[in-house]
């Protein structure tokens, strides 16, 4: 279960990096096993919070604080950094 999050992406040209807690509380019914559910949450609470961006990457920590989880936008979808193919188009 992820409960930490840092997204990464650009807005107006400058890199952004934003982080924050992934909890029941904030995140109300999300299956916080789902890396890419959980990536979809986080993006769409800070836009509606005012934080848009082209988002590109984001780790997510798990509850043990023992392993981290890097995902990428790619091929129109969040993937681990480990599965997204050779030759990726973005």
């Amino acid at each position: 279960m992820y409960v930490y999050y840092i997204l990464r992406g650009t807005q107006k040209n400058q890199s952004i990096e934003i982080d924050g807690d992934v909890t029941d509380e904030l995140f109300p019914g999300l299956d916080r096993s789902e890396g890419p559910d959980v990536i979809s949450a986080v993006i769409k609470k800070n836009e509606e919070e005012g934080t848009s961006a082209v988002w590109t990457e984001c780790d997510l920590t798990n509850e043990y604080y023992d392993r981290d989880d890097t995902y990428v936008y790619a091929q129109k979808r969040w993937i681990r950094r480990s599965d997204v193919p050779l030759g990726n188009n973005r």
